[in-house]
């Protein structure tokens, strides 16, 4: 991978990302750039990035397996549908050997901000009201915990665990990086 695409990946600052993309991919034509481009709009929205869609997605899929598993009305599963028509998951296998690990790579981001983001937050990271600290085995306990609902639970609930696979694959990659000695933390279906 050149060198550009690895800082792109592991960059979790949007503005930084939209530098680097705009700086190193003059080429919106050719079908990685153009891919490229299509989920930086899709993830943050046109022009200055906004909100994380994608991050989104990851919260909509937690608070699937969260909530009670009555789903009347369908709401469960038009949240999934639309996390994984926003995700690019939607005919997966069908894409080019490129497409998809361009995919990945971009659910790779996704999973390491959705980590970041709840690993620096106070209320992720503290005991009681804030008062204490938890460990760092604490910390990749409720990291895990959380991971295996989005990536795993969730998609299980509405038997969509083949249609999840690339995130799931992506979601463990990630937190294996960030604790590798503690992958028995995740809980897989």
């Amino acid at each position: 991978m050149e060198e550009w695409l690895n800082s792109y990946y592991a960059e979790l600052d949007p503005v930084k990302r939209q530098q680097i993309l705009e700086e190193n991919s003059r080429d919106t034509q050719s079908g990685d750039g153009l891919l490229r481009h299509q989920l930086w709009t899709a993830r943050y929205g046109k022009g200055k990035p906004k909100s994380d869609a994608f991050v989104g997605y990851l919260m909509n899929l937690k608070y699937i397996a969260d909530s009670d598993r009555l789903d009347p009305g369908g709401r469960k599963k038009k949240l999934a549908i639309e996390a994984l028509m926003g995700l690019r998951l939607y005919e997966f296998e069908k894409k080019s050997e490129l497409e998809q690990e361009i995919i990945v790579s971009e659910l790779k981001n996704t999973c390491k901000r959705y980590m970041d983001i709840s690993a620096g937050g106070r209320g992720f990271t503290s005991v009681i009201f804030g008062m204490g600290q938890l460990s760092e085995e604490s910390i990749a306990g409720k990291l895990a915990e959380q991971v295996s609902k989005f990536a795993y639970e969730a998609p299980h609930i509405l038997r969509l665990d083949k249609e999840f696979e690339p995130l799931q694959r992506a979601a463990v990659e990630v937190f294996c990086e960030l604790y590798p000695n503690r992958v028995h933390f995740l809980k897989k279906r």
